[in-house]
């Protein structure tokens, strides 16, 4: 197969594996696959590990106070009908009503909220895992998790991802900061990952690009508010000792 055709393939992939492929180009891509194509099924199936293990990762989104005291104004002002003095039995009816327009409507909002994040968080990855230059290295627990495991994505220009899991929540007062290592630098903060009751957490990553190559990915315990150096213990590294 031509290597011009085997890429609009995987870009087709890609695209079938975030669910976004539709209408003629899905059972196109689906005749394709059934056809036997044993580059194109391998790279779907490691492209779907990849998402299931975003999926995992990521945790909904929950809105503050103000956030969801706006959206009930919004419903107020535009969606509910008057209620006059002259109705009084109603009253309690409608408010019954509306609260629970409110309520189906603020969950749609949410639950749209959630998912177009997950959405954006996907494509990103897909894009990493496209580029050559990205690598994927394996994190392994130490110190106080030595059960603990992961996976961190991590191109040149700044970008990245991590995946954890078997990592328990940070105890109060603590969180879990992720440090790239670059050679003869002092680590630098890339950012906080958090994990899910069962473990699993994740991060996008986009800072500024690494001059030097990174040559260790780690993740520390340390109080919260600690970015400039590691001082807490390391419970993933990309190295085994």
């Amino acid at each position: 197969m031509a290597t011009a055709e085997h890429e609009y393939w995987r870009e087709q992939g890609e695209i079938y594996a975030l669910g976004a492929l539709d209408g003629q180009e899905l059972k196109d891509f689906e005749a394709h696959l059934a056809a036997g194509c044993p580059v194109c099924d391998a790279y779907l199936r490691e492209t779907g590990e990849t998402l299931n293990l975003v999926h995992r990762s990521l945790q909904p989104v929950t809105p503050s106070t103000a956030v969801k005291d706006r959206i009930l104004r919004q419903i107020a002002g535009d969606k509910v009908v008057p209620i006059t003095v002259a109705q009084p039995k109603q009253t309690r009816g409608w408010q019954i009503i509306t609260g629970t327009i409110a309520a189906c409507i603020i969950g749609v909002v949410l639950t749209g909220t959630y998912y177009n994040y997950r959405y954006s968080v996907y494509s990103s990855v897909v894009n990493l895992l496209r580029d050559p230059a990205t690598r994927d290295l394996p994190l392994y627990g130490a110190g106080p998790t030595p059960t603990a495991k992961g996976r961190f994505l991590w191109n040149q220009s700044g970008e990245g991802h991590i995946f954890v899991s078997d990592l328990p929540s940070a105890p109060e007062g603590k969180m879990y900061a992720v440090w790239t290592i670059a050679q003869q630098s002092p680590p630098r903060y890339v950012g906080t990952v958090e994990t899910n009751p069962k473990g699993q957490g994740g991060l996008h990553i986009k800072t500024t690009r690494s001059e030097l190559p990174v040559e260790t990915f780690a993740v520390t315990l340390e109080p919260v508010g600690t970015t400039a150096a590691p001082t807490g213990p390391m419970v993933l590294v990309s190295k085994q000792s």
